[in-house]
């Protein structure tokens, strides 16, 4: 061990007196080596000062990577209030009312005699609700859950550096699940924005979309990994530009800003029958995209019409020895945690549509089935066979709790059309 140190120490020297640096040497004491016992002190601490920072390192990646604050599945009640329901029918104002008189009396389409989400009277329509929409707000919290109460760690330089530099975290069991799940969270949050700009925040397309929605879904389209300075040789990614976390955090005051104008009556929030077919439409189709990347991945072997006979699949059966696997795992479980709140929100705000139409046993049933695939959350994904005695498969546990929602969705919808 001496022979390394006075190695070290001697390379050392030698980088030093190329720049021009010299030990100092002791006068007084012509048979002691002057500062080779700096040096040495310097070297064996050395060790301890790198496995502190080493600890200290994954300390924090576990911090940032591993926690979630405020992501449990009592987010909804915290985000929304679970009292009172938003009218979901629009105002049918009669000749004689005017929107600048406060105290007149409103009559709804239901109290009109009207079916559920027909907005036609002998009156002017009028789709504004003078309320905060719920699902605004459900977006908000979403938003905050993502950017301000967690890290953004999808596009964090840390995360998108690896282990060291040396292993790419989709490559371990832990530190990429929180990744994923805030993509999966994003997807969701995506889509309801793009309703809200184009159906829920204007009426059947012939009035001017709402510049605030149509500005935070702009702002959510950012692609989930950019930072402020990127790898110039990514084509999906400017090298300069701002950053993810900082570009959806943005949407925040813009979803304020509407659902303010919204509570005093100068924005549109159209929510007729049709439109939440539309939405449960479109949200089934992203839960049909994900169960079939689920059942692709852990689909090891499929049976061939043409031979007759099982052959490869593009899935595997490595049981715990995929570290693919909790990856798709936990972004269908970030899907499913924000359709939890978002459900819940669309359920208030079209809370008369579910009631007229009879939706409430089916909608108990969807949302049931979300939440037990929320709560899924094994310490390690395995992608075993599905008859496995040893290794489960999760990857087919999760398809099933997102197909069984997809099918109460269906069903919502076909209750919708008729």
């Amino acid at each position: 061990m001496t022979r390394i140190v006075d190695f070290l120490v001697e390379i050392l020297e030698r980088i030093g007196r190329f720049f021009g640096i010299r030990r100092k040497t002791d006068p007084n004491d012509p048979f002691a080596e002057p500062g080779r016992g700096r040096f040495r002190r310097i070297l064996a601490a050395l060790p301890a000062i790198l496995v502190i920072l080493a600890i200290v390192y994954v300390g924090v990646l576990f911090w940032r990577f591993c926690f979630y604050p405020g992501m449990d599945i009592a987010y909804p009640q915290r985000v929304i209030p679970q009292e009172g329901v938003i009218l979901d029918r629009p105002e049918v104002t009669t000749p004689e009312m005017t929107q600048t008189d406060p105290g007149a009396s409103t009559t709804t389409s239901a109290d009109s005699g009207l079916p559920s989400g027909d907005t036609t009277a002998a009156g002017n329509s009028d789709p504004r609700t003078c309320a905060h929409s719920r699902i605004v707000q459900m977006q908000i919290g979403l938003v905050d859950l993502m950017v301000n109460q967690n890290p953004w760690v999808p596009g964090d330089p840390q995360y998108r550096l690896g282990f060291f530099g040396l292993i790419d975290f989709a490559d371990t069991p832990w530190f990429d699940n929180k990744a994923a799940m805030q993509t999966g969270m994003l997807t969701v949050v995506r889509r309801v924005s793009l309703d809200l700009a184009d159906t829920l925040g204007r009426v059947r397309g012939t009035s001017e979309a709402d510049p605030d929605l149509q500005a935070a879904q702009g702002r959510l389209r950012v692609n989930e990994r950019a930072w402020v300075l990127n790898n110039p040789f990514d084509p999906q990614l400017q090298t300069v530009m701002e950053g993810a976390e900082q570009s959806y955090r943005g949407a925040i005051p813009l979803y304020q800003s509407y659902n303010d104008r919204l509570g005093s009556c100068d924005a549109l929030f159209d929510v007729r029958r049709d439109n939440l077919r539309t939405l449960v439409d479109r949200l089934a189709a992203d839960l049909g995209s994900m169960a079939s990347r689920l059942n692709t991945r852990s689909k090891a072997m499929q049976w061939s019409v043409e031979q007759k006979a099982f052959v490869e699949a593009g899935g595997n059966n490595r049981g715990y020895f995929d570290f693919r696997a909790d990856n798709l795992f936990h972004e269908a479980r970030g899907e499913l945690f924000a359709l939890h709140g978002v459900l819940q929100a669309v359920r208030q705000d079209f809370a008369r549509t579910i009631e007229v139409s009879d939706l409430r046993q089916v909608w108990d049933r969807m949302e049931a089935h979300i939440a037990e695939g929320v709560r899924m959350n094994p310490s390690i994904v395995a992608n075993g066979r599905e008859d496995g005695t040893i290794t489960p498969d999760h990857l087919a546990v999760m398809g099933e709790k997102l197909l069984r929602a997809r099918a109460n969705m269906v069903e919502l919808r076909d209750i919708l059309d008729r």
